[in-house]
C-alpha cells in the first residue's frame, strides 16, 4: 500500500514538473506581436442616408472590396407589436413575404436571385423584421424591384396564410420538440411583465389558428409601408448606382427571367415599366428619382407605441 501511495506521488510530481516546464518553455510575446494586435482597427464605414419622399429611410454604405452588394429591407415591426389573441403574426408575416406579389409569382423571389448567383433570406425578432439579398453588384436592381414589388404589392390570399400557417406551426413543434425547446417560453414572461416582451417571437398554435385573412391584410397596411422601413444598401458601386436608377432601370429583363425561371409557355408581360411606376404612392417605385434623394443629416423615425 505504502509502495503504491509512493508510486503514485511520484508521478503526481513529475507530471507537475512537466508542466511547469513547458509553460516556462512558452516563447514570450514580442513587442512587435502586441504593438500589431493594439494597432490593428477596422477602417470607419462610409455612410450615405436619405429620407425619400414616401418616407422611406436609404441608408448607402460604398465597399468595393468584393464586386457583390447586399439589399436589405430593416421593418419597425416585430412580436412587440402583436396584440393578445394573435401572437406569432411578425414571423407568420415574414413567412408570407415569400409568397409571390403583383409582378413575382410564388417561389419566382428564390428563383430570380438563385438564378443571378445571389443568396437571400429573412429574420423577425421582438424589434424588427428585415428581408434582405446578397447579389452580383450589376444585379442591384434586381433586388430593389424584388422588394419594391412585394412591399406594395403582396400577395395575400386564403391558400398563401394556410400553406404558412402550416409551415410555421411544424416549425414551432420542431423546435419544441428538443431538449430545451421550450426554456425561453418559460423564461420571457419571467423576465418581462409587459405583454408585448413577455410573448415568444414563434406564437401559440391556438393563436396562429385564429389568424385569418382580413387579419394579415390589416398587418401588411400598418407595418409594410415605406415610412416604416429602412432599405440599407452596401457593397460595390452603391452609392452611383443608387443615384442613377428610376423605375425604368430596375425593371428587370423580363424576357430572359422568363426563359430561366419559368415554363416556355409562360410570358411575364406584365413586367413593364408603367406598371412598376404605378402606384407610386404605395411603394418604392417612382421615389428612385435623383430629385427625392435629397441626404438629411437627421432621419425621421416612425415612432410606434406598444
Amino acid at each position: 500500500m505504502k509502495n503504491e501511495f509512493m508510486k503514485i506521488a511520484a508521478s503526481g510530481l513529475v507530471a507537475i514538473s512537466i508542466a511547469a516546464g513547458a509553460t516556462t518553455a512558452q516563447t514570450p510575446k514580442t513587442n512587435k506581436d502586441t504593438k500589431m494586435s493594439t494597432n490593428f482597427k477596422l477602417q470607419p464605414l462610409k455612410l450615405e442616408q436619405y429620407t425619400l419622399e414616401n418616407g422611406l429611410r436609404v441608408v448607402l454604405n460604398q465597399d468595393n472590396a468584393a464586386p457583390v452588394v447586399t439589399v436589405a429591407v430593416y421593418y419597425d415591426v416585430g412580436s412587440r407589436n402583436e396584440r393578445e389573441g394573435r401572437t406569432g403574426f411578425a414571423h407568420l408575416f415574414e413567412h408570407m413575404m415569400f409568397q409571390g406579389s403583383e409582378n413575382v409569382k410564388k417561389a419566382e423571389h428564390f428563383q430570380f436571385v438563385s438564378n443571378a448567383g445571389g443568396t437571400m433570406n429573412g429574420t423577425t425578432n421582438t424589434e424588427r423584421t428585415n428581408y434582405f439579398e446578397a447579389l452580383p453588384a450589376n444585379q442591384l436592381p434586381l433586388g430593389l424591384w424584388l422588394e419594391s414589388d412585394r412591399m406594395r404589392s403582396l400577395a395575400v390570399t386564403k391558400e398563401n396564410l394556410d400553406n404558412q400557417r402550416n409551415a410555421v406551426q411544424e416549425e414551432k413543434r420542431l423546435g419544441e420538440n428538443q431538449p430545451f425547446g421550450q426554456v425561453f417560453d418559460q423564461l420571457m414572461p419571467m423576465i418581462y411583465k409587459n405583454y408585448a416582451n413577455s410573448h415568444s417571437v414563434i406564437g401559440s398554435m391556438e393563436d396562429l389558428n385564429a389568424a385569418t385573412v382580413e387579419d394579415v391584410k390589416e398587418f401588411f397596411r400598418i407595418y409594410y409601408a415605406p415610412n416604416n422601413a429602412v432599405l440599407v444598401i452596401s457593397g460595390a458601386r452603391t452609392s452611383a448606382s443608387f443615384s442613377s436608377l428610376r423605375p425604368s432601370a430596375i425593371q428587370p429583363d423580363t424576357e430572359r427571367l422568363a426563359r430561366e425561371s419559368s415554363p416556355k409557355s409562360r410570358r411575364m408581360s406584365n413586367f413593364t415599366a408603367s406598371k412598376f411606376s404605378a402606384r407610386a404612392d404605395s411603394a418604392m417605385a417612382s421615389p428612385f428619382s435623383p430629385v427625392s434623394n435629397t441626404p438629411s443629416k437627421t432621419v425621421t423615425r416612425l415612432s410606434i407605441s406598444v
